[in-house]
């Protein structure tokens, strides 16, 4: 009994050395001279394949490209449904949130997908499987399945977006009368990249957005525009949106790079010029109520970085910038008038875990005129003017 248990234990380690001794059983593939799998190679290279193949004149040396290029072939399969259900998950969750802003019933848009019978498996590569051929063959197979199924999903995608779009433009053009709308508005945001996500990986035309570039109401006025420029190779989508008073003066713009805001214009009085003014004029200083705006700059946070104000003919009547520590919390606020006068500055220390913070306030010379302690759990405090 103690030999057979001895010789069963040499004979799995005998086989594990041959097992790990033969590239075939580990599936480890052919080292050929024409591909290199741990290499990038483009789509439209592999979808050429037949015809780079055909000057391969060794038929060993044919059928080692062949089996590589299937494998590729395979993986850009995989990559292809990953990302085109991702990007499909996306719409149809952005579409979602739209007609639920818009109080519409959930329209479906449905489009069938093609199916394949062949599945892609690993062949050990033999002179018989050369013989036969059947590393072309399954390239062959495998490049018809990712033609078919990149044009099935892009077609997909094509109808989704444009009933993406139809709704984005009404959502667009309605939603001064909607309620309970977000005031970052984290859908637009959500709409500009996937917008951007689908035009990197070429799920959708330029030409597709043409009704977004321009949007206007029912009084004429553009009340949303984009532009699409290429950058170091990526297509950056530049938005600006336009809000306006009852009376039909413009009211405010925002200003995105793919969907993040960057930038707000507001015109007349806002809640932070009011509070500014309030400060640095006298009590009987009166602006009137279109006569000055106001440019807020954002980081990529989503934290003010600094605010302008300034009057209608661009003189700049002051400004307010913003410092935070690496947890984004406010740690110095600076209000100057002109150009550099500094008239008044806030600096924050927090305390460590006990959601404690201490609030200095100094004047233009430096001196404190005011502190306190204040508690609090929250993570960013905005201080407040006085």
């Amino acid at each position: 009994m103690k030999y057979r248990f001895i010789s069963r234990y040499l004979y799995l380690i005998v086989l594990n050395i041959l097992l790990s001794l033969n590239p075939q059983t580990k599936e480890e593939f052919p080292i050929s001279l024409y591909i290199n799998p741990e290499e990038y190679i483009p789509t439209d290279s592999l979808l050429n394949f037949e015809e780079f193949g055909y000057e391969i004149q060794d038929p060993i040396e044919k059928s080692k490209y062949y089996f590589l290029v299937a494998h590729l072939f395979n993986q850009k399969i995989i990559e292809l449904n990953v990302r085109t259900d991702n990007i499909i998950e996306e719409i149809s969750s952005l579409i979602k949130s739209y007609e639920k802003k818009l109080l519409k019933n959930h329209y479906s848009v449905n489009y069938d997908l093609p199916i394949f019978d062949y599945e892609y498996k690993y062949i050990k590569f033999s002179d018989k499987a050369v013989i036969k051929k059947v590393f072309y063959k399954q390239a062959s197979a495998l490049k018809n399945q990712y033609a078919e199924r990149n044009n099935a999903f892009k077609r997909k995608i094509e109808l989704l977006s444009d009933y993406l779009i139809s709704l984005r433009e009404e959502y667009v053009v309605s939603r001064k009368s909607l309620i309970n709308i977000n005031i970052k508005d984290s859908i637009e945001h959500q709409f500009y990249s996937t917008i951007q996500d689908m035009l990197s990986d070429n799920l959708i035309l330029q030409t597709k957005l043409v009704p977004l570039k321009i949007i206007k109401d029912s009084r004429d006025n553009i009340i949303s525009t984009i532009e699409i420029h290429n950058i170091k190779g990526d297509d950056i989508i530049f938005s600006k949106d336009f809000e306006y008073f009852n009376d039909n003066l413009l009211a405010a713009i925002k200003e995105r790079v793919s969907g993040i805001l960057v930038k707000e214009i507001l015109y007349g009085q806002n809640r932070y010029s009011e509070e500014f003014y309030d400060f640095i004029f006298e009590s009987n200083f009166q602006t009137l109520n279109y006569d000055n705006f106001t440019e807020v700059y954002y980081q990529l946070n989503n934290k003010i970085n600094y605010i302008d104000f300034f009057t209608f003919n661009g003189v700049k009547i002051g400004s307010i910038h913003y410092k935070y520590d690496n947890l984004d919390r406010l740690i110095d606020e600076k209000w100057y008038k002109g150009e550099r006068l500094l008239l008044r500055e806030f600096n924050c220390f927090y305390e460590p875990g006990q959601g404690h913070y201490r609030v200095v306030e100094k004047n233009q010379y430096g001196e404190i005129v005011f502190q306190d302690v204040v508690t609090s759990k929250n993570s960013h405090i905005k201080i407040e003017g006085k």
